[in-house]
Order: structure tokens, then sequence, then C-alpha cells
């Protein structure tokens, strides 16, 4: 009796965050049609007229088209390189065995322990000794290393696969490259899918980095362009509220159309038999 007493209450506060969320998202899009100083005196009110001249604004006048151009490249980028490195390593540590094996899994939970910005002087040194301050290339490159994560799932994805696919395809004549490349990668796809879904959030709406690298406003992510208008959220609420739901509905497109996806890979964990 008391489980489902519990099991319902979990439910009502659920429901009660959905509708909130939901509500606020609704808030957030109905407003950025809205002008400015209709905003401003008749918050909570119908609005007198429908405007777009914020989202004209805000790419002609404002180029937000570039902070979109921006992000994009650094999402697709840093996706990328986190896949490629992430899913090779946990191949060698799952598959292969090797003298210190355990201590560089540990290394990679130690990871999990120290934040990006506990190292970002060196990691601005490096870059700037690159030439990538100003280039979207720079952050790419630091969000992309950050693979402690997508290693330990997939390690443990790669570690519980059935050995006899890997000798089956070493039988076959297939080498070391082939069998993750034609193999082993297939198979963990839906979890690749799952970590790009999830990796994706935190690379869209990151902040820190791109503002230790990007300083010229045409490279700055969206993030950063919103900060321009939020400095001064009484003179730029329009164009807040615009910004906001261009960087908020891609992402919750995105969750919407795989989550599904997203939840059956997580839940797996592993092989299916």
């Amino acid at each position: 009796m008391f489980r489902s007493e519990k099991l319902y209450l979990s439910r009502i506060i659920i429901t009660i965050y959905c509708f909130f969320t939901v509500f606020v998202l609704g808030y957030l899009v109905y407003n950025s049609f809205r002008s400015k100083q209709d905003v401003l005196t008749n918050t909570l009110g119908i609005p007198k007229e429908w405007s777009f001249d914020a989202y004209v604004d805000v790419f002609r006048i404002e180029g937000f088209h570039y902070n979109i151009l921006s992000s994009v490249v650094i999402l697709i980028g840093a996706l990328v390189l986190l896949i490629f490195l992430s899913s090779m390593v946990a191949y060698g540590i799952g598959i292969y065995t090797f003298k210190y094996k355990q201590v560089v899994t540990v290394y990679f939970l130690l990871g999990l322990m120290f934040p990006v910005q506990l190292g970002i002087v060196p990691i601005f040194l490096i870059i700037k000794n690159l030439g990538l301050i100003n280039s979207v290339w720079g952050v790419v490159l630091i969000l992309g290393a950050g693979i402690s994560v997508p290693v330990l799932l997939l390690t443990n994805f790669f570690a519980n696969l059935p050995r006899s696919l890997y000798e089956a395809a070493k039988i076959d004549g297939a080498g070391e490259w082939t069998i993750f490349y034609r193999v082993m990668f297939p198979i963990a796809s839906p979890i690749v899918v799952s970590l790009c879904i999830i990796s994706s959030v935190g690379i869209w709406n990151n902040f820190f980095i791109p503002l230790i690298t990007l300083q010229n406003d045409n490279v700055k992510t969206i993030p950063l362009a919103i900060m321009k208008y939020t400095g001064n959220i009484m003179l730029y609420i329009d164009k807040a509220m615009v910004t906001s739901v261009i960087a908020t509905i891609p992402i919750l497109i995105l969750f919407f159309i795989f989550s599904e996806k997203v939840i059956e890979s997580v839940a797996s964990g592993g092989v299916k038999e």
C-alpha cells in the first residue's frame, strides 16, 4: 500500500513539473511574437498585435545567423571528434587485455571528478599557441576531448559483447580496423546515437569554453549572443525572448524525435539476445 501511494505521489510531482516546464516554454514562445513595449506594459495580458519584428532584427541587424552557424559547426565537429576518439578508446579497453588496464579505466573515471574549469589556463595557452583563438575549431577540440563518460559507457558495452563475434571476424581474415569499423561499431550504434543526443545538449548550451576562446561577435555561439541581450534585459527583452526560443527549440525537437531510442538504448545497456 505504501509503495503504491509513493508511486502515485511521484507521478503527481512529475506531472506538475511537466506542466510548469511546458507553461514556461509556451510563455517564452508566446512573448517572442510581441513587441518590446507590449511585453513590458502588458506582460500577462492579451497582446494588442503579433509582431515578427524582433525575429527580423536579430537576423538582419544583429547577424544572429552567424551565431547559429558557429553553434552548429561546433556541435557537429565536437560530436564527430567525441565519438571517434571515445569509441576507439573504449573498444581497446573493453576488448583487449593488457597491463595497467585497470589504471587506464580509473584515469577516465577521474576525468568525471575534475571539471574543465580547473585546467582552463593551460588549455587556453595551448589553444592560443595553436592559433585557434576566435576560431570555432578551438572550441571543437576542447569539447570533443571530453570523452570520459562516452568511454565508460562504450567500454561496458564492448566488454559485454560475445567474444565469438570477434573470433568469427578474425577467422574470416578481417584486420583489427575492419573488425572495429565493420563489425563492432555498427553493433554499438544505439549507444552511439544515445551519446550523441545526450552530449549535444551540453555542447549546444556550453557557455564557459566559448566565453574564454571566442571574442569576436561573428564567431560567438548562441549562449554568448543571448548574454549580450540579457545583460540589459529591460532594453533588449524582445531580442532576448527570440534568441532564447531559437536556442531552446532545436534541442527540444531533437529529444522529442529520438527520446524513445535514447531510453531504449540506456535501458538495454548491452547486447540484446
